[in-house]
């Protein structure tokens, strides 16, 4: 479990206030992990709180009509969900793709300290501009990709200044953020690495030719 300083950095990084403020903003979150297809809200429920994303990735699924579920979003690390500004009830159902950490704190709570502390309320709006921009992309992506091209998208995404992807990403969680079948995205890995695009390690997968898989985003 994080200790108090590690907290109070991730908040500072997710928030880009300052120290004290994030120190502020610390005291009032509570630590919760989920375990890998664990449902975190039901739609539908009573929702008081807002949840940062610190670790892992949690899928917000909409209960259609005639029964079935479909995911709508993905909620990534330091990326937030929940009732905001004000309590309300959950339009979707929240559930961690893998392995989640979260940090929990009162839609109340959160909308006095906004109210209170400038550097706060500028980061929380930076992160909602941040989250809406990555969410239309992604329905960008939905439209006007290929199945492979989403999978290929999320895979650029992952890829540091030297290529390399770790740590090696759950197919079925990559399959899931790029809204395909984990067969499909398991047969376009395989395809990168027919052609040379990329190279499987123990710890890590190496992207040869970054340029080629961007090419290949379509």
């Amino acid at each position: 479990m994080m200790d108090r300083d590690e907290r109070v950095a991730i908040v500072q990084a997710i928030f880009g206030c300052e120290p004290i403020e994030a120190a502020r903003l610390t005291d009032n979150l509570r630590f919760a992990t989920a375990e890998p297809a664990t449902t975190i809200a039901f739609q539908g429920d009573e929702s008081r709180d807002c949840q940062l994303v610190v670790a892992g990735a949690v899928g917000l699924h909409a209960l259609g009509s005639e029964g079935q579920y479909t995911q709508v979003a993905t909620v990534e690390m330091g990326e937030i969900f929940g009732a905001f500004p004000d309590a309300g009830t959950h339009a979707v159902e929240a559930v961690a793709q893998e392995a989640v950490e979260l940090l929990i704190i009162g839609t109340a709570q959160l909308r006095e300290l906004a109210r209170n502390h400038a550097s706060i309320a500028t980061g929380l709006a930076a992160l909602y501009a941040g989250q809406l921009s990555n969410v239309l992309g992604r329905l960008v992506a939905r439209v006007t990709l290929t199945a492979d091209g989403r999978v290929y998208s999320e895979l650029f995404d992952l890829v540091d200044d030297d290529g390399i992807i770790a740590p090696i990403p759950v197919v079925s969680a990559l399959a899931i953020r790029a809204q395909t079948a984990r067969e499909t995205a398991s047969k376009a890995i395989t395809k990168l690495e027919k052609r040379g695009v990329l190279e499987r390690a123990k710890d890590h997968w190496k992207i040869i030719s970054p340029r080629m898989l961007e090419d290949m985003t379509i």
